[in-house]
């Protein structure tokens, strides 16, 4: 009876040396629960009436998972502790993210948050004459750049005082603190022309004056000869590890060969099949063997890397490694020697 053909061996090898990868989706899925336990006490803050204490929770839970329903609460938590042109904001993206996920429950909420928070932004409208308007202007507010394009235009602010600064090569950095305006009001704020940057002093030339000679310094310690965890013992096994992990995709492909042909006159019934059996189980061997070499070897290099020594000295430059083929009639391999 014809047997199911297996898997080559030489992908069971790659499973062996990548198997790391699900890491990334536990990392994963540690920050989604880390997101869920800070969502959970912004809420129960919350609930307690402390908004700044609780939107930090949010801020911080939305930055590992950022789910709508987060965004959601943010924007409430911000507009609970008065911050009103955040929380506008915060919900004008959330409405924007409702309609792309059809969500219309969410998109109802943001919509009538947006609605009811816009007749009460405080704004600045930010201008710059043209005499202040040099080549490579920056102006920031409160450490934010305000894009040429906003110039002009109403920008929300929160309550508070709020730092309007501007900057430009050659000429010396302007800033001001200014307050917010009342609620629902706008006020223009104007960059006046930047002043000259102060020229540098010129350097102050010494006058050579006789001065004794100074003592003469010590000889430079000399540095330490270099160090590295690579020992021997490390380059062996690491080295050992690579080629085993050829010789299992090597042995691997040679394997999957000799097992087509083996199937090709078992299904002849040709007189070699027998011997085209114990090829392809030999060959099947020596895969196995350089998988659980490569496995071996390499978890050993890691181990002796890590159980190093820092001052471990660096191995000498005379130190090689050798790889010698192994031959014989149905089989092959490769053995690594090495001289310190």
């Amino acid at each position: 009876m014809r047997s199911a053909r297996p898997l080559p061996l030489a992908l069971i090898a790659a499973f062996a040396v990548f198997g790391a990868c699900p890491r990334v989706a536990s990392a994963q899925s540690a920050d989604t629960a880390l997101a869920e336990s800070l969502f959970q006490e912004g809420k129960r803050l919350m609930s307690e009436g402390k908004p700044a204490e609780a939107c930090p929770k949010f801020a911080e839970s939305y930055k590992l998972d950022a789910g709508l329903g987060t965004l959601l609460n943010l924007a409430t938590c911000h507009e609970a502790e008065g911050r009103v042109a955040t929380a506008w904001a915060e919900f004008t993206e959330a409405l924007s993210r409702a309609k792309r996920e059809s969500d219309p429950a969410r998109a109802e909420l943001a919509s009538s948050k947006v609605a009811a928070l816009g007749p009460r932004l405080r704004r600045f409208v930010i201008t710059v004459p043209p005499e202040a308007n040099v080549p490579g202007l920056e102006v920031t507010l409160d450490g934010n750049r305000v894009a040429q394009a906003a110039w002009g235009l109403p920008v929300p602010v929160d309550p508070g005082t709020h730092e309007l600064a501007a900057t430009a090569p050659g000429k010396a950095r302007w800033a001001e603190q200014r307050p917010a305006p009342a609620e629902a009001q706008t006020q223009t704020l104007a960059i006046p022309p930047l002043k000259d940057a102060p020229a540098s002093a010129p350097a102050t030339v010494a006058t050579a004056t006789a001065s004794p000679a100074p003592p003469a310094e010590p000889p430079p310690t000399p540095e330490p000869a270099s160090r590295s965890r690579f020992t021997p013992p490390v380059i062996v096994a690491a080295s050992a590890a690579g080629l085993f992990t050829i010789g299992a995709v090597v042995t691997g492909i040679l394997y999957s060969s000799a097992y087509s042909d083996f199937e090709t006159a078992n299904d002849e019934l040709a007189p070699d099949r027998d011997d085209k059996h114990d090829e392809a189980q030999t060959l099947g061997v020596v895969n196995l063997v350089c998988i659980g070499g490569a496995v071996l070897s390499a978890g050993l290099a890691v181990t002796l890397y890590a159980t190093a020594p820092a001052g471990v000295e660096a191995p000498p430059k005379s130190a090689r490694v050798e790889v010698v083929p192994l031959l014989g009639p149905t089989s092959g391999g490769l053995m690594a020697r090495g001289r310190f």
